[in-house]
């Protein structure tokens, strides 16, 4: 018996037990959780993800890497079936670039190499949340949501660049896979997938918002466990450090890519490394971008202020929360994939 296993069992036990002993607070955690997957989650990313897996199981994503595929071949040194799944996932908001790269995955189009690349990369907030949600609604201005949007994007393309340099360019024929089981069937598989995707998503988003309202974590950690009560509670944050936030994602937004990870056999270490430099590129990008296309509004703060991070009641079980789930990503094993 390991330690690390006991620690994991004490843990989580002792999750159970707070959970249990505030059940009051847990539940109003859990109802603001279930609030914010309805009116933000579920409508914004359930049919946008539908459609997206539909292109991807239909020859309709051939057409599209046939037109655009020599970008990922000629600048990410990536197959041209790629590009859908690239384009698709920057735009539609995480967890799509993952669960679009799953797909070409299971499908063979690409290897564990060219999938572990992809998850370093194709990793956005979406134009929705971003630019609409955050920009428009939260920030009331636009152009600061588009701002964000751009830096998020420029730093995964900077880090897809960098990946494309590992290995030797060479030109590879193109190739894809499409079961043809019509569209019909396509649709119920892709209204399938993505209604257990987005109710996984829906259920992490739950958990945390029940442990949060507990913990009462606030300031600059709430944004790094849960990124989308964390930039609503955090509006008052310098766009740079919003971009930060965006670009890292959140601990409730990794854990609901885990699986994708666990399947390609990915190492989280690596796609969290990669998480920790699109952020450190995004804030940089931002503040380049304001620097050139200024922003002056009052409903907002560019003003770099810290704030407390956790209430004084609250710092061990928070380290303990945190440590756990950490724990618990590292001890995970991956499956091995099973080939018909």
């Amino acid at each position: 018996m390991k330690k690390k296993d006991v620690f994991l069992l004490i843990a989580l036990l002792g999750i159970a037990a707070v959970l249990i002993l505030f059940s009051a607070e847990a539940r109003t955690g859990a109802y603001q959780g279930l609030i914010i997957a309805q009116n933000t989650i579920i409508p914004s990313l359930l049919p946008l993800l539908i459609i997206f897996l539909l292109i991807m199981k239909t020859p309709a994503k051939d057409v599209l890497a046939r037109a655009f595929g020599f970008i990922s071949q000629y600048i990410f040194n990536l197959p041209k079936i790629t590009f859908p799944a690239i384009f698709l996932g920057l735009i539609g908001g995480y967890p799509t670039g993952a669960l679009l790269c799953a797909e070409l995955f299971d499908n063979e189009e690409i290897d564990k190499s060219q999938a572990h690349d992809m998850l370093c990369f194709n990793f956005c907030g979406g134009c929705g949340f971003i630019i609409t949600a955050l920009g428009s609604g939260i920030l009331k201005n636009q152009k600061s949501g588009i701002i964000i949007f751009a830096a998020n994007v420029i730093s995964n393309i900077i880090i897809a660049l960098a990946l494309s340099f590992k290995k030797k360019r060479k030109n590879e024929e193109f190739y894809s896979y499409s079961a043809n089981n019509g569209t019909a069937n396509a649709l119920q598989e892709a209204t399938d997938s993505a209604v257990k995707s987005v109710l996984s998503i829906a259920a992490f988003i739950i958990l945390f918002s029940a442990v949060n309202s507990i913990l009462k974590l606030k300031g600059p950690v709430l944004p790094l466990i849960e990124i989308t009560s964390g930039i609503c509670a955090n509006s008052d944050l310098s766009l740079p450090k919003m971009s930060f936030y965006l670009a890292f994602g959140g601990l409730c937004i990794h854990m609901q890519i885990l699986p994708v990870l666990l399947k390609c056999k990915m190492n989280y270490l690596h796609f969290l490394l990669s998480r920790i430099i699109s952020a450190l590129l995004s804030y940089q990008i931002t503040r380049i971008l304001l620097a050139v296309f200024p922003i002056t509004s009052s409903v907002f703060s560019n003003t770099d202020n810290s704030v407390p991070v956790f209430s004084s009641v609250n710092i061990a079980l928070s380290f303990i929360m945190i440590l756990s789930c950490f724990v618990f990503v590292l001890d995970l094993k991956s499956k091995k994939r099973v080939i018909d």
